[in-house]
């Protein structure tokens, strides 16, 4: 076509796959106009004039580049960035020096344009819309929610007050980390044609901003997908969302957990919001036409010529330093000090044991003394149960009796209750007891060891005690909803390989937030243990690895070192993206106090896991 510039877009192949979708739609409307269009994922604009080159995403396009300061500048200065990032990011401060070299300067979302401007940048707003790829075939709706989004303490706390609500619906929370970008294949997530396919099969999503500031941004990129696919979207309060209309596009709340309940009781509603979506943003304001006057802007503002650009130095440095957050460095002193408090501390703690064993020996002839009280369902049990639950107790006697409400209420699934009872110095085992007796109908044991020898002694007991393959792993101050054990068992025979299954757990009490909320990684398992204690172990699995290890340097890391020692193996562990559990946080707790000598304790299990592939 004669007279017609080629768009070319560009996006980095080391970033985030979310901004390749992005680029993706771009380029496909693009082409919509009339225009030949081109996504590259590698490479750099050309130096010629003939062609609109687009920078999808510059943040990432240059700081994960190769390029040198020289090569960026010009690269900048023949290209036009499209900015994603929010103001007050570090990466929107990378984006706004590289697009102070740019002719023009695009950005999604008009609080970006506002931001560039007040820097003197030439910017201008592409309002994203509808393409026709997004957009899924039609299927059943089998998701009654969906949340998808990077996690942050404000969406954790926020989900976390969701649980009540969601327990029971068919959910699928999918989070991640922002330690290191988003690729494509990362465990849990999905991009491109997955997403969407996805997105079709929910009802509505539910969509919590990064922080608690009043009105929010308005997430261009996850909201127009989500319309494409007719989701009905439940979000915090939104500003500049235009042309879209709150209320009949989308639903915005101050009160998400009532708003969420009255549409998933009115599922005509949430249909009807869902398909003006649709119809709004891929008939009414597709991206093509924002695209095409857009297109139109750049090609008038664009020389005709590429001027050599001034020298800029240090500009990658000065990008380096915009993305490094300034944070206060870990302050960790007197490290031999410490390490010798800690050794201290852990030759008291043997010896401590040491002394409640020869007292139990003294007293039953035997330092691993065990008294064991069986229900009446547990004595007249003939067969094994689907789902054994291991209860480990010591010092919670006044938390025991919720806890064990909690597993009783469990639905669609025999279970059995293993209480080991670590010479608690409260009356827990009474407690247990007690309860036991008020509930004959629940085959529960109490095994009750009369010399205290720590967590993973009576984890590992509580397998030996349980009679099912499948034993969900619980500590006496936390709970699980109805659904769990269910759900958890479920997941484990629908992928057989597994070593283990985890949910997504509500924390509760001193702050609410949400734990083991990602998918199974070896790499981020590396980085820190994401993954609670409170899981549903096979007891095949349990007996290859050696069971939890009992290493006093482990003090409170031992379920961290079992799934270490799972992907050591070869083995993982399994998902289930849903609130099914719930973690009550305290003031003080044991992680708390093994967490001050976490770097001694962290050399420790490198030492003894080398091969596992560590940060650097």
């Amino acid at each position: 076509m004669t007279g017609v510039r080629p768009v070319n877009v560009f996006v980095s192949p080391r970033g985030n796959a979310f901004m390749r979708d992005i680029a993706a739609w771009i380029a496909e409307a693009a082409a919509l106009t009339g225009r030949p269009a081109e996504l590259h994922a590698d490479g750099t604009p050309p130096t010629d004039a003939a062609a609109t080159n687009l920078v999808v995403a510059p943040h990432e396009f240059y700081l994960l580049g190769d390029l040198d300061d020289r090569e960026i500048v010009r690269a900048a200065r023949r290209s036009i960035p499209v900015c994603t990032e929010q103001p007050g990011t570090p990466w929107f401060e990378i984006t706004r020096t590289v697009a102070a070299e740019s002719p023009i300067a695009l950005d999604i979302n008009r609080h970006g344009v506002a931001a560039l401007r007040e820097a003197g940048i030439d910017a201008h707003h592409l309002r994203l819309g509808g393409t026709p790829s997004m957009a899924a075939p039609g299927r059943d709706r089998d998701l009654d929610v969906l949340f998808l989004g990077g996690r942050t303490d404000h969406r954790a706390a926020e989900l976390a007050r969701l649980a009540p609500l969601l327990w029971d619906r068919a959910v699928d929370l999918r989070l991640f980390a922002f330690s290191r970008p988003v690729v494509d294949g990362a465990a849990g997530l999905v991009f491109g044609a997955d997403k969407y396919e996805l997105l079709s099969r929910a009802r509505v999503l539910v969509n919590i901003h990064r922080d608690d500031k009043r009105p929010g941004y308005f997430e261009w990129a996850r909201m127009v997908e989500a319309m494409a696919n007719g989701v009905c979207i439940v979000t915090d309060p939104v500003a500049d969302h235009e042309p879209f209309v709150a209320g009949e596009h989308f639903v915005e709340t101050d009160d998400m957990a009532a708003t969420l309940a009255e549409l998933l009781d009115d599922p005509d509603r949430c249909s009807a919001v869902g398909e003006r979506a649709r119809t709004a943003v891929l008939e009414e304001h597709p991206l093509v036409a924002s695209l095409g006057t857009t297109l139109d802007l750049v090609e008038g503002t664009i020389a005709a010529t590429v001027v050599e650009p001034r020298r800029v130095p240090h500009l990658r440095e000065r990008m380096v330093r915009a993305e490094q957050r300034p944070l206060l460095p870990v302050f960790r002193p007197h490290r031999a000090m410490r390490d010798r408090v800690l050794r201290a501390w852990l030759r008291e703690l043997v010896h401590l044991r040491s002394i409640d064993a020869a007292r139990c020996e003294l007293r039953h002839g035997s330092p691993d003394h065990l008294t064991i009280d069986d229900s009446p369902a547990r004595s007249a049990a003939s067969s094994s149960p689907e789902v054994s639950v291991v209860v480990t107790l010591y010092g919670y006697a006044h938390l025991v009796t919720e806890t064990l409400d909690s597993i009783a209420a469990s639905t669609d699934v025999a279970f059995e209750i293993v209480v080991v009872d670590d010479h608690s110095r409260d009356d827990g085992r009474d407690v247990v007891r007690r309860w036991s007796a008020t509930h004959p109908d629940v085959a529960l044991r109490l095994v009750g060891r009369d010399a205290n020898r720590g967590l993973p002694a009576a984890r590992n007991l509580g397998f030996e005690h349980a009679r099912s393959e499948l034993v969900m792993v619980m500590d006496a101050d936390n709970l699980v909803y109805p659904t769990a054990l269910g759900r958890l068992a479920d997941a484990l025979i629908a992928d057989p390989s597994a070593d283990f299954a985890y949910s997504t757990l509500e924390d509760f009490g001193a702050k609410p937030g949400v734990r083991s909320a990602m998918a199974w990684s070896v790499e981020r398992l590396c980085e820190s243990n994401y993954i609670d204690a409170q899981a549903m172990v096979r007891r095949s699995a349990w007996e290859r690895l050696g069971g939890y290890p009992d290493d006093p340097m482990l003090f409170g890391w031992e379920d961290w070192m079992f799934w270490l020692a799972v992907a050591r193996s070869g083995g993982h562990g399994v998902h289930v993206p849903q609130m099914l559990g719930r973690y009550r946080t305290q003031a003080e707790s044991m992680i708390s106090v093994s967490n001050l000598f976490a770097p001694e304790m962290l050399d420790h299990v490198k030492a003894a896991l080398p091969d596992l592939p560590w940060p650097a």
